[in-house]
């Protein structure tokens, strides 16, 4: 029953989501959009999402260190098997999936997979704010952006500084002070629920776990660094998917696009980011004066490249890793 109701969830608010991006956008100029589309940049942009993948399992890497590394194939076929999860199932259990996969596979343990999980999805943000941050420092359009913003959005900006600075601090404290870390927390959460507060012991041994990545000064650089990196290759790769549609803007902008555009797709539930990733597209695209037909063109062409390759590679993988969908998806609701 939860699986369907976790379904049905993320399906409302897909949905929901293209609802709202397609208010005040003709269909006629989404038409107008897509006959700009130039065909010829399908490759490249396919290319680098692969490329993209790539080093995201290299990175994965780097995290499980200083515990055996699984081989590179294994990586990447986790990687791509989540992903495909993610696309197919709007309930963002991808995650979950490729710990099982990966454990299956290498007997690493699914703890121990899901504390590199955990861990790479914060040097995701890091990495992500980072490159935030940078565009502002370098780009004097998205400056302007800033200057223009509501008070609201305004507060966002600050917010998200310093979420960024308190998500390093509190990094910083759980590494060097971890047993006193989950005890402060646990006895936080017993106050509301004693249960709940049980169930995250593991959690942050998992975490913990995960952490030891960090030991190493060298690999700490190459971790973020290589982070940095996939969201640059992300947003040249906007860059380019912006130039088929004869949208010219710069590649700091086109790097401001995409990261307000995964930020956006970072929790509402829907499969493959369908939804959100149009309405944050049109939004943000409006600031660079690009209409809204041509906007909704560029975001459904990037989103299903995206989409696809990932979606195809998943399910190659699961086959030739002899998977069976259903049981994968059962672990992963299981331990959502």
């Amino acid at each position: 029953m939860k699986k369907y109701v976790n379904i049905i969830v993320g399906l409302v608010f897909g949905v929901g989501f293209l609802v709202l991006a397609f208010y005040n956008v003709q269909f006629s100029d989404v038409i107008a959009g897509f006959k700009k589309f130039n065909p010829l940049y399908i490759l490249p942009i396919v290319i680098l999402t692969v490329i993209y993948f790539l080093i995201r399992a290299y990175r994965w890497g780097l995290i499980f260190k200083p515990h055996p590394v699984p081989s590179f194939k294994n990586l990447f076929s986790g990687i791509m098997i989540g992903v495909m999860v993610n696309n197919l199932i709007p309930a963002k259990i991808g995650e979950i999936s490729r710990a099982f996969i990966l454990g299956k596979k290498e007997n690493t343990g699914i703890s121990l997979t899901f504390g590199t999980i955990i861990v790479e999805r914060i040097f995701d943000f890091l990495a992500l704010f980072f490159c935030f941050f940078a565009v502002f420092v370098f780009s004097p359009a998205e400056r302007e952006f800033l200057n223009n913003t509501s008070t609201a959005g305004k507060t966002a900006f600050a917010s998200t500084l310093c979420g960024f600075i308190l998500l390093i601090i509190m990094i910083v404290i759980f590494k060097v002070k971890t047993n006193i870390f989950i005890k402060v927390v646990e006895n936080i959460l017993g106050i509301f629920s004693k249960p709940f507060a049980a169930k995250i012991n593991p959690w942050f041994n998992s975490f913990a776990d995960g952490l030891k990545c960090l030991d190493s000064f060298s690999n700490s650089l190459k971790i973020f660094s290589t982070s940095v990196f996939q969201w640059v290759l992300m947003g040249f790769t906007t860059w380019i998917a912006l130039i088929s549609f004869n949208i010219h803007i710069s590649v700091f902008s086109a790097c401001f696009v995409m990261i307000i555009v995964v930020l956006g797709c970072v929790l509402p539930p829907s499969p493959g980011g369908i939804g959100p990733t149009q309405l944050f597209s049109v939004l943000v695209l409006k600031f660079y004066g690009v209409n809204g037909g041509e906007a909704m063109g560029y975001s459904i062409v990037q989103n299903f490249l995206s989409f696809a390759v990932g979606t195809i590679l998943g399910i190659i993988y699961l086959f030739k890793e002899s998977m069976n969908f259903t049981e994968l998806i059962k672990f992963s609701e299981e331990k959502r």
